[in-house]
């Protein structure tokens, strides 16, 4: 689960953010590879990066996005630590390098960002109880609602009198991937929703315009 952040509340993480280069990648770029080493995380302030696990093999799958405002890299956080995911930009994506040891000092000195941390997590678990859950029951559409949700909690952007749009482009395979569902499934229930008026889906981005319609699914 990406640490989501505002550096301009915490005035420890905002020293760290001005010291950090920035980096700018095109569509599919990758940033570091399973195995890789390095001190440094990454804060995504335009686009999106995509985390894959076994990166090139035929089980190749998304595990995590990270939109603007948040974290990536938290191996950085402890030197000596491999890289164990691969980050690979899923749009045109600009980031900031963050030390490691000063996000360390953040993390351990400033309460914002601690309990930016701690809510990240508990969001994490709870997510992963919502996802498990359908799964057992067979409940693919549970399983995707539950997901669009927890992104528009993250990263959504409230658009007025129309609902809260996710600013990034969700491919129906990366979607598959993070739901744990298959591509064809995903394509049917979103066709479905968009029939329904639930969402919306634009160039690759949904707006999400009535989530109880999710929340019921």
């Amino acid at each position: 689960m990406p640490l989501r952040v505002v550096p301009r509340r915490d005035r420890k993480l905002n020293r760290v953010v001005k010291k950090g280069d920035v980096l700018e990648l095109k569509r599919g770029e990758v940033l570091y590879s399973p195995g890789d080493g390095g001190n440094l995380l990454f804060l995504v302030r335009e686009g999106h990066m995509q985390l894959f696990s076994e990166p090139g093999t035929p089980e190749e799958r998304v595990v995590a996005v990270v939109g603007p405002w948040e974290i990536l890299g938290e191996e950085g956080l402890f030197p000596g630590t491999n890289r164990t995911l691969e980050a690979r930009s899923g749009e045109p994506t600009r980031l900031i390098t963050l030390d490691g040891r000063g996000v360390n000092r953040a993390l351990r000195t400033a309460s914002k960002t601690y309990g930016a941390f701690i809510l990240a997590k508990e969001e994490e678990l709870s997510l992963a109880r919502a996802m498990a859950g359908p799964r057992r029951q067979g409940s693919a559409a549970a399983s995707l609602g539950a997901l669009i949700l927890h992104l528009s909690r993250r990263l959504g952007r409230p658009e007025e009198k129309k609902g809260t749009k996710i600013p990034i482009r969700l491919t129906h395979k990366v979607l598959a991937d993070l739901s744990g569902c298959h591509r064809s499934t995903v394509t049917t229930l979103l066709n479905d929703w968009i029939y329904d008026g639930v969402i919306q889906q634009t160039h690759g981005q949904l707006l999400i315009k009535k989530p109880k319609g999710l929340e019921r699914s």
